[in-house]
């Protein structure tokens, strides 16, 4: 076993007793800050394992509402088990058409492309009200009889499950292909690398991460209105954290999401208010100007100086 492999088992094996641990401790505030770190890791994993091919999302939103609205369509059709298959196909599918649509677009356009699918599902869900319920919301199964404890192991090990996802295309065999597509996507395909196929593919695994979170997301609480989920800040948010935890790595999003779970509660705690926003926004700001790299790029940088050290 290499020492990178290593690495990423304890990892797994880390996430499992942190979210095991917290799970035992049956604190309900514990509880509930793990369960929005690890959505917002995974969900912030997604886009960074996108962002691996050059194309950068705004439409984050658009798969985690839809994960959710597919589930809760779904579930008294076909019964739970069946409604979470549905919800992830209906996800897959949507990015891989929206792939085929968009994925030649590059840098801007695209991201205004993704944007555009969020405001697009928005709006269906408010016209066809008598199916989604319109802006009166919808009722998703709640996930493990809404038992706490169970509900933070599920998404314990989704996160894990992520964890895996993002490791997979960031091994020695994907890692250079997706470099070489982000970079050059020319010579890419001069390589003989299917430069639009590729990106289709992780778009499609990007989107049934995203849509995953969203079910996850909506499953807690067994209720969700368009304006909860079909919002920018689910688009915007795991950008934010993929940049702070460090970009291109597996480490930076998890990081990035304890990190900025934890601004938002320290700033909410000592100054309240909608004031605590303004004092949020500036921190993340600052970090971005002092570590450029993340916090992954931070321990790098610490490790390498202590590989040099006598």
């Amino acid at each position: 076993m290499s020492w990178r492999d290593a690495r990423r088992i304890a990892s797994y094996a880390a996430i499992a007793v942190v979210g095991g641990a917290i799970a035992y401790s049956n604190e309900a505030f514990w509880i509930q800050l793990a369960l929005g770190v690890m959505i917002s890791a995974v969900l912030a994993l997604s886009w960074d394992i996108l962002s691996r091919t050059g194309q950068v999302t705004l439409g984050s939103a658009a798969f985690f509402g839809l994960g959710i609205y597919a589930l809760a369509l779904l579930e008294p059709l076909t019964g739970v088990a069946l409604a979470w298959a549905g919800s992830i196909l209906a996800c897959a599918l949507t990015a891989m058409l929206l792939g085929m649509l968009t994925l030649r677009l590059r840098k801007m356009y695209f991201a205004i492309a993704t944007l555009g699918l969020t405001l697009s599902l928005q709006v269906l869900v408010l016209v066809f009200k008598d199916w989604t319920g319109g802006s009166g919301g919808i009722s998703p199964p709640v996930l493990m009889d809404g038992d706490p404890q169970l509900q933070l192991l599920v998404v314990t090990a989704v996160t894990i499950f992520g964890a895996m996802v993002s490791d997979f295309f960031l091994s020695s065999r994907l890692r250079p292909a997706l470099f070489l597509v982000r970079t050059n996507p020319e010579l890419a395909a001069a390589s003989g690398i299917a430069v639009v196929r590729t990106r289709i593919v992780v778009f499609t695994v990007s989107g049934v991460l995203a849509g995953i979170c969203g079910a996850l997301y909506g499953s807690l609480y067994g209720y969700v209105v368009p304006t909860d989920v079909f919002t920018i800040n689910w688009s915007v948010l795991p950008l934010a954290i993929a940049i702070l935890g460090g970009m291109d790595t597996t480490l930076g999003p998890l990081l990035g999401a304890v990190l900025i779970r934890a601004l938002e509660e320290v700033a909410r705690a000592t100054i309240g208010g909608v004031g605590y926003q303004v004092v949020y926004g500036a921190v993340i700001i600052l970090f971005v100007l002092v570590l450029p790299k993340g916090l992954a790029g931070l321990i790098e940088r610490i490790r390498a100086r202590i590989g040099r050290l006598p």
